[in-house]
C-alpha cells in the first residue's frame, strides 16, 4: 500500500469498511522474497562483519542486511559471533513489536498456538521483537545470537539478542515463541554453518497469516535446513474473531537464484546494494512494504470496525 495521507486513507477505509466483508487478513501480497537473487553484486560473500552499520539501500520496507553465521571457536575469536542485522530503508520510524525472526520452516504457523514448533533434533529459534521496540529511518540493528558472546567477540554490545550465555552485556532480550525446545541454549538455537535460513515475518497477533518481510538463505540445503515454500493448500484459522481458515498465496519461487557458499568458513555477508528483484504480485509478502506509521495508527483501527 502506498503511503496515503492520514484523512484520505480513513474516508477511503470507512467506505470500504460499510460495503465489504470481514477479512482475515489485510496485509497479505505484494512483494515475495521468496524470488530474490541471494547471489552475484547483492551480497558480498565472507565479506568482514560490520554489525549495525553499512551501506544506504534502496526498499519498501524493512531489510536482513547482514548476516554474521560464525560459530564458536572460530578462527578469529574463541566466542559467537553469530548475528543478524536488519535495515530500516524507509522514510518511516517503524514499531517492532509484532516483527519476527525464525529459522524454522512452519513459522507460519504461528498464528494457530502462538508459538513456533522447535524440531527437536535441531538447532532452531524462533523470537519476536520486545514491545516497544523502534527502528529509525536509516538505521541498523544487530541482533546477537548470543549476547554475552558477542561483545566478548565483537568488543561491542549488539541491541538485541536471543539468548545470554557470555556475560554482561546490554544487548535487550528478544521474546522467544517458540515451544519443544530439545535442550537450553546453547545445546540449540544457533545457526547452521553449512546451510541455513532466516525469515523476517510480521503477524498482527490477529490475523490467520502471517506476512513475509524478508528472507535470507546460505550453503547447499536440503531438508529443515532450506526454506520451503508455502501453497495455497496452506490454509489455518488464527485467533480473529471468526472460525473461517485462511490460505497463503503461492509463493512465487522455486528457490533457484543461487545462493552463497561460506568460504573456508568466514561466515558472513552483508547486502551490498538495493534489495534485488520481488515480484510485485501474488506471494505472500507485505503490501508495498508492510504497515507504515499511518497505516498502523489508522488502518488497524478500520480494520477493526468491519472485521
Amino acid at each position: 500500500m502506498h503511503k496515503f495521507l492520514m484523512t484520505s486513507l480513513a474516508i477511503v477505509g470507512l467506505v470500504f469498511a460499510l460495503a465489504a466483508p470481514a477479512v482475515a487478513q489485510q496485509i497479505i501480497g505484494g512483494h515475495d522474497e521468496t524470488t530474490e537473487n541471494h547471489k552475484g553484486a547483492q551480497w558480498a560473500a565472507a565479506a568482514p562483519a560490520t554489525p549495525s552499520t553499512g551501506p544506504v539501500l534502496a526498499g519498501a520496507h524493512l531489510l536482513l542486511s547482514e548476516i554474521g553465521y560464525r560459530g564458536l571457536n572460530s578462527a578469529t575469536c574463541a566466542d559467537s559471533t553469530e548475528f543478524v542485522e536488519i535495515y530500516n530503508p524507509t522514510s518511516e520510524p517503524v514499531d517492532l513489536s509484532n516483527y519476527y525472526l525464525s529459522d524454522v520452516n512452519t513459522y507460519y504457523t504461528l498464528p494457530v498456538l502462538g508459538t513456533i514448533d522447535i524440531f527437536l533434533t535441531g538447532s532452531d529459534f524462533a523470537m519476536r521483537f520486545p514491545n516497544g521496540a523502534i527502528i529509525l529511518p536509516g538505521a541498523y540493528k544487530t541482533i546477537a545470537v548470543d549476547g554475552g558472546r558477542f561483545k566478548r567477540c565483537a568488543g561491542v554490545d549488539a541491541d538485541f539478542m536471543f539468548f545470554n550465555a557470555g556475560g554482561p552485556t546490554t544487548a535487550i532480550p528478544m521474546v522467544d515463541v517458540a515451544r519443544n525446545k530439545p535442550a537450553p541454549y546453547p545445546t540449540y538455537g544457533s545457526y547452521t554453518n553449512t546451510a541455513e535460513f532466516v525469515w523476517l515475518f510480521y503477524w498482527d497477533q490477529i490475523s490467520d497469516l502471517v506476512c513475509d518481510v524478508d528472507l535470507v538463505y546460505w550453503g547447499s540445503g536440503s531438508g529443515s535446513n532450506w526454506p520451503v515454500l508455502k501453497t495455497t493448500a496452506t490454509c489455518q484459522d488464527g485467533p480473529d474473531a471468526d472460525v473461517v481458515a485462511s490460505c497463503y498465496n503461492n509463493d512465487v519461487g522455486p528457490l533457484t537464484q543461487g545462493f552463497v557458499v561460506p568460504a573456508s568458513g568466514a561466515g558472513t555477508r552483508q547486502r551490498v546494494g538495493a534489495e534485488g528483484a520481488e515480484t510485485l504480485v501474488s506471494g505472500n509478502g507485505c503490501i508495498a512494504g508492510g504497515p507504515t506509521a499511518v497505516e498502523n495508527s489508522t488502518w488497524g483501527t478500520i480494520k477493526a470496525i468491519y472485521r
